[in-house]
């Protein structure tokens, strides 16, 4: 999965993750959050930094992970030229140890699910103990009954004649979506297959329990209760 949120996937998806969108998706990671101004922000799978240099923007203080440097690269590019001061690592979540707790840590849009099971239970009892006693926690993920509900075989999006297209295959006996996802750039082909696990909202829930969290409430991505058939699957929780 090296190369499949890097350059060609941020170059292409540019044409639908406006900058307009990501203020929207701050004003509502805001108000689930209940952030103050000075809070100090998680950006868990941060990617190249839509959502941690907006909230910096806001007065937030945010830390950013991932495991693609080549997409912390572009982050860190975008916040010099801002004059953003955000501290960025290109680290593994689970091998992380943090000198200080955060009032809020976040995993969005489906940056959770990329490993097995246990694995993931592993990593959200790591962001539980990431924060401070009443630190929030927000997820981001594939309302799963809604995906299957209208999954197709595959997907084409296209910028300035270049190509990602996703071929798909859910698998119901694991809940595994296996995608296999291509880019077509200046006439060249390359691909890049992932597996993501589609969870649904009792599964996280029980999850999240589990790591010891509570007051958890269920969203969509307008900031409504969660339902079936909600377009994304928000979760919040509480230490």
């Amino acid at each position: 999965m090296k190369n499949t949120f890097d350059y060609l996937y941020i170059y292409i998806s540019e044409n639908y993750l406006t900058h307009e969108r990501t203020k929207k998706e701050c004003t509502l990671i805001e108000q689930l959050c209940s952030l103050e101004k000075g809070d100090h922000v998680l950006d868990i799978g941060c990617g190249h930094g839509r959502i941690s240099n907006e909230l910096a923007h806001r007065g937030y203080r945010v830390t950013g992970i991932d495991w693609s440097q080549n997409a912390l690269d572009l982050a860190i590019l975008n916040a010099r030229k801002s004059n953003l001061d955000i501290c960025y690592k290109n680290k593994n979540f689970l091998d992380t140890l943090w000198r200080e707790k955060f009032d809020c840590a976040l995993s969005w849009y489906t940056s959770f699910g990329y490993s097995n099971d246990e694995i993931c239970k592993l990593q959200l009892s790591k962001i539980y103990d990431s924060l401070k006693k009443g630190g929030r926690f927000l997820i981001d993920h594939i309302n799963r009954d809604r995906c299957l509900k209208y999954l197709p075989t595959s997907s084409v999006l296209e910028r300035e004649g270049n190509f990602m297209i996703d071929h798909f295959d859910y698998n119901p006996a694991q809940g595994i979506l296996h995608v296999r996802r291509q880019f077509i750039k200046d006439g060249e082909l390359s691909e890049t297959p992932y597996n993501i696990r589609l969870l649904t909202f009792t599964e996280i829930k029980e999850w999240m329990l589990r790591a010891g969290f509570k007051n958890i409430e269920g969203h969509n991505n307008k900031g409504q209760p969660f339902s079936v058939d909600s377009e994304r699957m928000i979760l919040t929780g509480v230490k």
